[in-house]
């Protein structure tokens, strides 16, 4: 894959979850995105505008964390945004179980594609399946 950074992507959704509230400024404000391509971590305030690195033909995972280390963030839905998504970079996109498997995987598209991808990462919080938060970054495949 060369430049000594992992084939496959790993992102980490960070969340502040003492102080998340439902409401779309406080979850822009308690998530920070990161992932394992050097990438550099979003500002929060600014899911919006996280582009995650991508490598054609590898795979995608979602994992989620929380600031405090204590509680635990389950990512339960990762999917195009369907209005203004931009460009298809994900191919299939495999959900695990909300609360034993809390991650999502997804196969990127063996392409060379210039645009980022739009899409809507959801999570949930102590398995309160009641309570679903929802972000929207971006993806985009590495130039070679």
């Amino acid at each position: 894959m060369g430049g000594g950074k992992p084939g496959n992507t790993v992102i980490t959704l960070t969340v502040d979850t003492e102080n998340i509230q439902n409401n779309e400024q406080s979850i822009k404000d308690n998530v920070v995105f990161s992932d394992n391509q050097s990438d550099p971590a979003e500002n929060p305030g600014h899911p919006e505008t996280y582009v995650s690195t991508v490598i054609k033909g590898s795979t995608c995972t979602w994992q989620g964390a929380a600031k405090n280390k204590r509680d635990k963030v389950n990512i339960t839905l990762v999917a195009k945004k369907p209005v203004g998504g931009g460009a298809d970079i994900l191919e299939e996109i495999t959900l695990g179980d909300p609360i034993n498997d809390p991650k999502v995987t997804a196969t990127v598209k063996n392409a060379d594609i210039n645009d980022p991808e739009s899409y809507n990462v959801s999570f949930i919080i102590n398995d309160n399946t009641n309570q679903v938060y929802t972000v929207d970054p971006k993806l985009q495949i590495r130039k070679s």
